[in-house]
């Protein structure tokens, strides 16, 4: 993840931000988004996806309200947390 701190404490992750998490391309990230394989949402001027950072971090846990990661992916578990 990018080292400084003052982005890594935002709710928030931008697409830049999430493909370096994941250690893929932006393109990869835009493309899980349009399969449903991740949960994004635009911001006011509707051009730029956000997602929340809990979320996305919460990906590659092992509990049960988070996705799983695997070859393909994120995959979305069947429950998924609560957004605001």
């Amino acid at each position: 993840m990018s080292a400084d701190p003052a982005i890594r404490q935002r709710p928030s992750m931008k697409v830049p931000e999430v493909a370096e998490f994941f250690d893929v391309d932006e393109e990869t990230v835009r493309v899980w988004v349009r399969a449903g394989k991740l949960k994004a949402r635009r911001n006011p001027g509707g051009r730029t996806l956000v997602f929340g950072r809990t979320y996305i971090e919460g990906l590659l846990t092992d509990e049960p309200n988070f996705a799983a990661q695997n070859e393909n992916g994120p995959v979305l578990a069947t429950a998924t947390p609560d957004e605001p």
